[in-house]
């Protein structure tokens, strides 16, 4: 039997990447500045002391750092962190040309972006007057508030009760291809802003804007003290440039892709055979550990952990990113227990989130790979120059025909 649970822990990346200059991220780590933050009691809200990790130890992700960054994380105490390793160890640079979440999930899956996404670059008046104007017009829209460049708690605080008086949506950017809409999940209605963001999502598609995703973004509350952000996001994404290891599994293999989280909205659907939506690191967890068990032969079990990112990394919250790793550490002791002799578990991530870093957007950044196969020996992966190579060795894994992009590492 040969099962696939691929573990994509959004934002943990491991060292910045050769090419990080171009996107000022020189120096950026998540997991080591992590690390060293831990070390030095700078992450003690709600947790201290040293970053617990014992079964991201014995995958080998303090090797895989150590290789990607050529040094230890400052906090690094081998009698501390020593265990046996398990797993195959590496790490991989990203080809695509953007750090976000679709570029690098795209690549992994075999399915690298390579020509250059479409920006909203303008930090105000972010969005062409013509695009707002036929968005306002099919959706008959009052008008709309945002139009720039904001973090999404931020932007939700400052206009959310505006929103609520008005019913205009509220839309802005990051330094993603995104274009992003907060609605009231209950005074605007969620079916009315998915609607709405199925309607942008054809716009762009229409005016031949390259945006990577259109994310609906529903909150609850009545005033800026007791705004927040609901479970209900949906992301509206275009499909990948070309076929991905997923779709071959199941066109090849009749096998299964069961897409836990966000996964199938990263793929707009494609080569995902059920999708299950889960909310917050618990819940995901639990759902995947729940799926390993069901998992039959040619299945792939595929989540994204996105609380990494989107509550942690994007808000700079060292500790609580801290705490999610640990969290997510006693739950990683059961999905090893739950991998067979043939099975593999590749533990990965999309790109970096730096939480000690500057400003709120991603960073460029190599990404960890672990692989753990009872099966199989322990092996060094080495540098590997796309994050396609994953792809690539779960095609020759599943004796699919071969992909176009990467380089299998068994």
């Amino acid at each position: 039997m040969k099962r696939v649970f691929l573990m994509i822990l959004d934002s943990f990346g491991i060292g910045s990447s050769v090419d990080a200059g171009k996107f000022n991220d020189c120096g950026a780590d998540t997991f080591g500045h992590i690390v060293e933050q831990c070390f030095l009691g700078k992450a003690n809200k709600a947790r201290e002391g040293y970053l617990k990790i014992p079964n991201l130890q014995k995958l080998g992700i303090f090797q895989a750092h150590n290789a990607s960054t050529g040094k230890y994380p400052i906090g690094y105490d081998k009698k501390f962190y020593n265990s046996k390793i398990i797993a195959s160890y590496g790490f991989a640079s990203e080809i695509s040309s953007g750090k976000d979440t679709t570029s690098g999930h795209w690549e992994i899956a075999g399915a690298p972006v390579l020509d250059d996404w479409y920006y909203f670059e303008k930090l105000n008046n972010t969005f062409p007057e013509t695009l707002i104007h036929e968005i306002i017009k099919n959706f008959k829209l009052p008008g709309i508030l945002g139009n720039c460049h904001a973090s999404g708690t931020e932007i939700i605080s400052k206009l959310g009760e505006e929103h609520i008086k008005t019913k205009k949506p509220i839309l802005y950017t990051s330094s993603d291809s995104v274009l992003q809409v907060a609605c009231h999940e209950d005074i605007f209605g969620l079916y009315n802003l998915y609607q709405l963001c199925h309607i942008i999502r054809s716009l762009l598609n229409k005016n031949k804007y390259k945006i990577a995703r259109v994310i609906a973004r529903p909150f609850i509350g009545m005033n800026k003290l007791n705004f927040q952000r609901t479970g209900n996001r949906v992301d509206f994404s275009i499909k990948p440039p070309s076929v991905t290891v997923m779709e071959k599994l199941v066109a090849e293999k009749k096998g299964k892709v069961i897409g836990v989280g966000k996964v199938s909205d990263i793929y707009a659907g494609v080569g995902i055979s059920k999708s299950i939506k889960s909310f917050g690191l618990k819940e995901l967890c639990n759902t995947t550990i729940n799926e390993m068990q069901l998992a039959k032969n040619n299945t792939i079990v595929f989540t994204n952990f996105v609380d990494f990112d989107s509550i942690w990394g994007h808000r700079r919250d060292v500790s609580g990113y801290a705490k999610g790793l640990e969290f997510f550490d006693s739950q990683l002791y059961k999905m090893i227990h739950l991998v067979n002799k043939e099975d593999l578990l590749i533990i990965t991530a999309d790109h970096g989130c730096d939480p000690t870093w500057s400003g709120t957007d991603h960073t460029r950044e190599n990404i960890p790979i672990l692989i753990y196969s009872p099966g199989r020996k322990v092996k060094f992966l080495g540098h590997r120059t796309s994050f396609s190579d994953i792809g690539q060795t779960i095609a020759k894994y599943f004796s699919l025909s071969k992909m176009q992009y990467g380089t299998h590492m068994f």
